[in-house]
């Protein structure tokens, strides 16, 4: 018999399905599922067993087990992938200054990219600060679903209240026909941004290179001390000596050791 939560019309979760789906979790990025984010999990996974025809979590986790394409769902689903355009508008500030002031090629790394705000903010940055010199931007994220979303450069006008007026001028073009009510970066945009899925939880391919900038903003929320450390340390493998890692406002690198010099709070250059 299907065990409901009468209150939200969900299957109920186990203390040890919940357990288990944290386990998974952890195994597969390294991020935390504290007992608050319990209701969060019943809410986005819910929608899976009601398609899939299945009565309990339990069955459900057989399934994620022996699918890796479920597996995948399942991470896509518990990974929170909240951001918007310009957010925390110091970082930008920042970036720009850096580029006026380092010549050369300009590589940055937004390493937690989600649906590519985040990327596209940084590519519209250099383009602005760097004119005529070569930049590269690379988003990277956990999710296979928002790194396709993030590739397609299509958003709805919701989401672009953030950006300068005049950058959605030069920058962006208004959605006609089935893209009405959305707008689409222009080429000369979306040719200088690759996105592609990597793990921050496993070392980084070397071939993705080395970046003068990292982004690693909002995302160490998630984890644990280990964590963090093991984290950053991956990401700081892809960063240029003297290079920039900028971490959201909220977090915090105190007592980890790691060689960072702190420029100002949330901004750090890499030492050595």
């Amino acid at each position: 018999m299907l065990a409901i939560d009468t209150l939200s019309g969900n299957p109920r979760l186990s203390t040890e399905d919940f357990r288990a789906l944290r386990a998974i979790m952890h195994s597969a990025s390294g991020i935390e599922l504290p007992d608050e984010k319990r209701y969060l999990v019943i809410h986005r996974l819910s929608k899976r067993l009601r398609l899939h025809g299945l009565e309990t979590f339990g069955d459900y986790l057989s399934m994620v087990r022996q699918d890796p394409e479920e597996r995948q769902m399942l991470i896509d689903l518990l990974t929170t992938n909240e951001t918007w355009f310009f957010r925390e508008q110091k970082h930008f500030d920042w970036l720009a200054r850096f580029c006026r002031e380092n010549r050369g090629v300009i590589r940055v790394w937004s390493a937690a990219s989600s649906t590519g705000e985040e990327a596209y903010s940084i590519a519209m940055t250099l383009a602005e600060n760097v004119p005529g010199r070569h930049w590269e931007v690379l988003g990277t994220d956990l999710s296979h679903s928002v790194v396709e979303r993030a590739r397609q450069g299509l958003f709805p006008y919701k989401a672009v209240d953030t950006i300068p007026r005049e950058y959605l001028k030069k920058y962006w073009l208004k959605g006609v026909g089935n893209y009405a009510g959305h707008v689409l970066a222009k080429d000369a945009l979306r040719d200088q941004i690759s996105f592609q899925v990597e793990n921050l939880n496993e070392r980084l391919p070397s071939s993705i290179g080395l970046f003068e900038v990292a982004f690693l903003r909002n995302v160490l929320i998630y984890f644990s001390t280990e964590g963090k450390l093991r984290l950053i340390r991956h990401v700081l493998e892809r960063v240029k000596k003297d290079g920039l890692l900028m971490v959201g406002h909220s977090e915090s690198l105190f007592g980890l050791d790691l060689p960072l010099e702190q420029l100002a709070p949330s901004i750090y250059r890499k030492i050595r």
